[in-house]
């Protein structure tokens, strides 16, 4: 059992579904279009916090190129997604929780990095454009990779969309294996 499976397989984290999915080919168009999205700010994070551009941003194709699969983390909610009070707290405990869930990976070895929708919580308010102050904490927003999400989840047979009276959140851990050679 590969040690994402046996971390998928703890009790905490029984409302999750986990899937081992292929790194997602890098699409310019598609990157373009994400972070002109981000540059006009309608969620109010841009130039604002590490894990949204310009922060977090990075050569996505260089970045993709060097791991190796990538662990889809989703868990389905029963909730007005307009509700806001009540998304902003279901969002800080994906966070919390998501998090828990990469440090466990990190300790048993696995070279991950975790994105999740959204900018990143960890600090209450972030020290950008200081340095960030717990980096090994930070949780990038998946926008950052300009991602086409629908067509890379056809791509492994899964379905990505919107549902009324249900939310489906998303994680994604980028794993890059060990090298072999050292």
């Amino acid at each position: 059992m590969e040690a994402w499976q046996n971390i998928a397989s703890l009790q905490s984290y029984e409302d999750f579904t986990f899937r081992k999915a292929p790194v997602p080919e890098y699409d310019e168009e598609s990157y373009r279009i994400a972070f002109q999205c981000c540059k006009e700010n309608k969620c109010g994070t841009y130039d604002t916090n590490w894990g949204c551009n310009p922060g977090a941003k990075r050569d996505v194709p260089a970045f993709l190129s060097e791991q190796d699969y990538v662990i889809v983390v989703s868990r389905t909610y029963e909730v007005d997604y307009k509700d806001r009070e009540l998304m902003k707290s279901i969002t800080e405990d994906i966070q919390r929780t998501f998090r828990r869930m990469i440090i466990e990976l990190r300790n048993n070895n696995l070279d991950c990095i975790g994105f999740l929708d959204g900018p990143c919580l960890y600090c209450g308010e972030c020290a950008y454009p200081d340095p960030c102050r717990f980096p090994e904490m930070k949780i990038e927003s998946i926008s950052t990779l300009g991602l086409n999400l629908r067509k890379w989840f056809e791509s492994f047979g899964e379905s990505f969309g919107f549902e009324e009276g249900k939310v489906t959140l998303y994680g994604f851990i980028f794993v890059r294996a060990p090298d072999a050679s050292a």
